[in-house]
C-alpha cells in the first residue's frame, strides 16, 4: 500500500511538473528579448571609452587592457558561479573576441557582448530544462560528497560531463538546504507553509523568536520516510520555481543591461570604483546621493548570485530594527502579508525594486544570517519602509565610568560618528558634523570627561569639507589632507582656525569599515601626533576620489530633431584623484594602521579595498613640513613611542587575562573556521548532526555573552539639542492627537534599549583611562582588570 501511494505521488508530481515545464517555456519564448545595438547605445559606448581614457587617474589607454581578462570579466558578470559555460567554451570566446575588444569598444560595436549573451541564454534554457527533468527523479542524500558554495575564484568546468556533475551536486545542495529549513519548523509553521502556494516560513507575527532550537524536527528526516518524502516534494517545488523565475529574467534581460555589463567589464579593469551608469543605475545612484529614497536603509551587493547586505546605513529602518547585519543574505522578499518571492540568483536591481516601496508599508525579508553555521538557517525579518536619509543618524555621545586598580573611576567621553554630514534641515536649523561634535564635546567636558574617544568604526565617509573641520577641532592651523590628480597637481586642504576645542588625550577608534573621509580624519590626527589610533590592524583603504560625468545627449542640430524621442540620461563614474595624508602616505589600500590593534573577525573577511580586484596601488608623495609643539601648546599627545608602548603593554595584559577577550578569541576562531570552509556536505545525516552540534555551541556563546553583559560599565548618554527638540515635538504631537480623539488608545512608550556589550569600546575606554592615569601619575596605575 505504501509503495502504491509513493508511486501515485511520484506520477502526480511528474504530470504536474511536465505541465509547468510546457507553460514555463512558452513564457520564455514570449519574453525572449531581442538584442540589437542602437545608434544611441553605440554612441554611449564610444563616449564612455573616450571619457575614461581622458579623465581617469591612471589615464590608461585601451591598448594596456587585457582583452582576455575583459572577456572573462564580462562572462563572470552573469555566469558568476562559473557553471553554465565550460572552460573550452570560454576559451573559444576569448579566441574570437579578445584581440578585437579595443576596436569593438572604440566603434561602439556591441556584437561581441550580444553574441556571448545569446549563447548564455541558450545555455541557461538547456540547463533549466535539465533541472526540471532531474527534479522529477529520485534523490538520495547518503553519498559522502560536498558542494563548493563560494565559486568566485573557481574555474569553469573542463567538460560537459564535469558541468553536469557540478550541477547535480548544486541541485542536491539546494534541495537539502530547503529540506532542513522546512524540517526545522514546528507543526503549526509547517501547516501554514503547506497552505502557501510558495511555502517558506511562518509569518513573523505568529513566530516565537525566543523558541529554543528543537533537534527532533530535523531527526524526523532520518526516522520518518513519509515526512522525508513530503519535505523533499516541497523542496522540489520551491527549487523548480526558482529555476523558472531565473530563466525568465535571463531571457527578458534588455539590451541596455547587457551593454552596461559589457562596458563595465572594461571600466573595472581600470579600478573597482569606475563604472558606466545606465539610465536605471543612474536613477538609483541619484536617489542615494540625494538621500531621498524610501527603503530599508542597507547597501546591497550581489555576492555569487546571493543578495548580500554589505552595510547598514545610519538612521535607516534596518539599523533601528537591530535584526540585520553586514554579510546577512536576502533569500526572499515578501510584500506585507503576501507570500515570499525567492530572489536567489535574481539580478540585484530587481531585488532592490522589490525591497523599495511606499513609506510606511512593510516588507518581509527571508534572511540567511551571515554568521550562520549552516546554510539552511533562515529567519524572517519584517521591516517598515521609511525615508532613508544617509545622514539621518546624527552624532551621539556617552560618558563611560572606567574603574581603575585603586577603586576610583575615570570618566571617558565617547562620540560616535556614523558619517560626515552637512546641511540637514531639522526644525528650521541646519546641522553639520563639526557643529554637532562641538556641541557634544562641550557636554562631555561639562559632565567631567577626562579623555575622549572618537568612534569612527562604522563611518564610511561623507563630506570631505566636514572631515577637515572635525579634524580641525583637535589641532591648530595645519594640513589635513593632500589631493592629487592624474597630472600630478596637488591641493592641500587645511584647518585654518587656530583654536582647538579639545586639548586633552584623544583616541580614534577605527575598523575595516572606516573608509574615505573617516580615514582622512584618523590619518591626519595620527600624522600630527595628536591622537592614538585603536581598532583593527588598519582601516578600509579607500583613498580615491570619483566624479560623475553626464553624457550630453543634445546634438549640434538638436533644433531640427524636436520630434525625436528624448534619450534617457546615462553617466560615467570615474576615479580622478587620490588622497594623501600630511605625512605623504596615501590612504589607498593600506588605510590607516592602528597604534594598538585589537583582535577582530574583520581581519580575515574580504571587506577592505585590497580585497577588490584592480584596486589602485598605495603611493607616497612628499610630506608637508609642519610641526606642532604640543608641549608648548599644553596639549596631550601620544607622540612619545614609550607612551604608546606602555599603553599597548597594559592592553595586551588585559587581553590575556580578561574573560571577555577569551570569549572574543573563541568567537573569532569559530568564525574564521566557518569562513575558510568553502565546501558544504550534502550528506543528510552529517548535515543534521553538524547543525545540532553547532547550534548547541552557538547557544553556549550566547549564554556567555549575556553573562558578560551583566558586568558592563556605568554609562550615561547625551543627545544633541536638535534631537531633544525633535523628541519634544513628537511628544507634543502625540498629546495633541490624544486631545483631539478622546477614544484614542493609550500610546505605549518604548523603553530605551540596553546598550550592547561592546568589547572594543570597553578596551578603548580602558586604554584612555590608562593614559589619563599616566598623565596624573606617570609612575603607576592602569585600568582595572574588569
Amino acid at each position: 500500500m505504501a509503495e502504491k501511494t509513493s508511486k501515485a505521488r511520484m506520477n502526480k508530481r511528474i504530470f504536474r511538473i511536465s505541465l509547468i515545464i510546457a507553460a514555463a517555456f512558452a513564457f520564455v519564448i514570449s519574453t525572449n528579448a531581442k538584442l540589437d545595438t542602437s545608434e544611441e547605445m553605440a554612441s554611449q559606448t564610444r563616449w564612455v571609452v573616450n571619457t575614461i581614457n581622458a579623465r581617469h587617474y591612471l589615464r590608461g589607454s585601451m591598448q594596456e587592457l587585457d582583452g582576455q581578462e575583459m572577456v572573462e570579466a564580462y562572462i563572470k558578470s552573469f555566469d558568476y558561479s562559473r557553471m553554465h559555460f565550460t572552460r573550452p567554451e570560454v576559451d573559444e570566446f576569448i579566441f574570437r573576441f579578445a584581440e578585437a575588444m579595443e576596436a569593438f569598444l572604440k566603434k561602439g560595436n556591441l556584437y561581441a557582448a550580444f553574441e556571448i549573451y545569446d549563447s548564455f541564454k541558450a545555455k541557461a534554457e538547456a540547463r533549466t530544462e535539465w533541472a526540471y527533468k532531474r527534479l522529477e527523479q529520485d534523490f538520495t542524500f547518503t553519498t559522502d560528497e560536498t558542494f563548493q558554495t563560494d565559486r568566485r575564484e573557481a574555474e569553469w568546468p573542463a567538460s560537459a560531463e564535469e558541468a553536469d556533475a557540478l550541477w547535480e551536486r548544486r541541485l542536491k545542495y539546494e534541495l537539502l538546504n530547503e529540506m532542513l529549513s522546512l524540517a526545522s519548523e514546528d507543526e503549526e509553521e509547517r501547516s501554514a507553509s503547506l497552505n502557501m502556494e510558495n511555502p517558506d516560513v511562518v509569518d513573523p507575527d505568529t513566530a516565537d523568536e525566543d523558541e529554543p532550537f528543537d533537534p527532533t524536527r530535523l531527526l524526523r528526516l532520518l526516522e520518518d520516510e513519509a515526512f522525508f518524502a513530503e519535505t523533499l516534494d516541497e523542496a522540489r517545488e520551491k527549487i523548480r520555481r526558482r529555476y523558472e523565475r531565473n530563466l525568465g529574467f535571463t531571457m527578458a534581460r534588455e539590451a541596455a543591461e547587457v551593454q552596461e555589463s559589457f562596458i563595465n567589464s572594461m571600466t573595472q579593469l581600470f579600478d573597482p570604483h569606475s563604472s558606466f551608469l545606465s539610465s536605471d543605475t543612474l536613477e538609483s545612484f541619484n536617489s542615494a546621493v540625494q538621500n531621498s529614497f524610501v527603503g530599508i536603509g542597507a547597501l546591497l551587493e550581489d555576492d555569487d548570485g546571493i543578495c548580500t547586505i554589505k552595510e547598514i546605513l545610519p538612521g535607516g529602518p534596518a539599523e533601528r530594527s537591530r535584526l540585520l547585519g553586514p554579510e546577512d543574505q536576502i533569500l526572499g522578499v515578501a510584500q506585507g502579508d503576501e507570500e515570499f518571492e525567492d530572489v536567489v540568483d535574481m539580478q540585484l536591481r530587481y531585488i532592490v525594486r522589490k525591497i523599495k516601496g511606499e513609506k510606511g508599508t512593510t516588507v518581509r525579508l527571508l534572511i540567511r544570517p551571515g554568521d550562520a553555521s549552516d546554510p539552511s538557517v533562515r529567519k524572517t525579518v519584517p521591516i517598515v519602509r521609511d525615508e532613508v536619509k544617509l545622514t539621518a543618524n546624527l552624532a551621539s555621545a556617552k560618558l563611560i565610568e572606567v574603574p581603575n586598580e585603586s577603586g576610583e573611576t575615570i570618566p571617558v567621553g565617547v562620540i560616535e560618528l556614523p558619517s560626515f554630514y552637512g546641511n540637514i534641515g531639522a526644525g528650521g536649523t541646519l546641522s553639520t558634523t563639526s557643529d554637532d561634535v562641538t556641541e557634544l564635546i562641550n557636554k562631555l567636558r561639562e559632565a567631567g570627561a577626562e579623555g575622549l574617544v572618537l568612534d569612527l568604526r562604522m563611518n564610511g565617509g561623507g563630506l570631505l569639507s566636514e572631515a577637515v573641520r572635525v579634524a580641525g577641532l583637535f589641532i591648530p592651523v595645519g594640513p589635513v589632507v593632500q589631493v592629487r590628480d592624474s597630472s600630478g597637481r596637488k591641493d592641500v586642504l587645511s584647518d585654518r582656525d587656530p583654536s582647538m576645542l579639545w586639548e586633552g588625550p584623544l583616541i580614534v577608534l577605527t575598523s575595516r569599515f572606516s573608509a574615505s573621509a573617516s580615514e582622512i580624519v584618523a590619518g591626519a590626527l595620527q600624522d600630527h601626533g595628536r591622537a592614538l589610533i585603536v581598532g583593527n590592524s588598519s582601516t578600509h583603504g579607500k583613498g580615491t576620489v570619483q566624479e560623475v560625468y553626464h553624457m550630453n545627449n543634445r546634438s549640434a542640430f538638436s533644433f531640427l530633431s524636436s520630434q525625436q524621442p528624448k534619450a534617457r540620461p546615462v553617466a560615467s563614474k570615474i576615479t580622478i584623484k587620490q588622497f594623501y595624508l600630511p605625512g605623504g602616505s596615501s590612504t589607498q589600500v593600506l588605510g590607516v594602521p592602528s597604534d594598538i590593534a585589537l583582535p577582530s573577525v574583520n581581519e580575515f573577511l574580504p571587506i577592505g579595498e585590497d580585497d577588490l580586484p584592480h584596486a589602485l596601488p598605495w603611493g607616497k608623495i612628499d610630506k608637508i613640513d609642519w610641526v606642532n609643539d604640543w608641549n608648548k601648546l599644553d596639549v596631550d599627545s601620544p607622540e612619545d613611542p614609550a607612551l604608546i608602548a606602555r599603553l599597548a603593554e597594559s592592553s595586551e595584559a588585559r587581553r590575556s587575562a580578561l574573560e571577555e577577550f577569551r570569549f572574543l578569541k573563541e568567537q573569532i576562531e569559530w568564525r574564521r573556521q566557518r569562513f575558510e570552509e568553502k565546501e558544504v556536505s550534502i550528506h543528510l545525516e552529517k548535515r543534521i548532526q553538524r547543525k545540532i552540534t553547532e547550534q548547541a555551541y552557538i547557544d553556549e556563546l550566547d549564554d556567555a555573552y549575556e553573562a558578560l553583559s551583566e558586568e558592563d560599565y556605568a554609562m550615561k548618554s547625551f543627545i544633541l539639542k536638535v534631537t531633544e527638540e525633535q523628541e519634544a515635538q513628537s511628544k507634543k504631537n502625540l498629546a495633541q492627537s490624544a486631545d483631539d480623539d478622546e477614544a484614542a488608545p493609550e500610546v505605549a512608550v518604548e523603553e530605551d534599549e540596553e546598550p550592547a556589550f561592546d568589547i572594543y569600546l570597553r578596551e578603548s575606554a580602558r586604554i584612555m583611562a590608562d593614559w589619563v592615569h599616566l598623565i596624573k601619575a606617570p609612575e603607576h596605575a592602569t585600568a582595572a582588570m574588569k
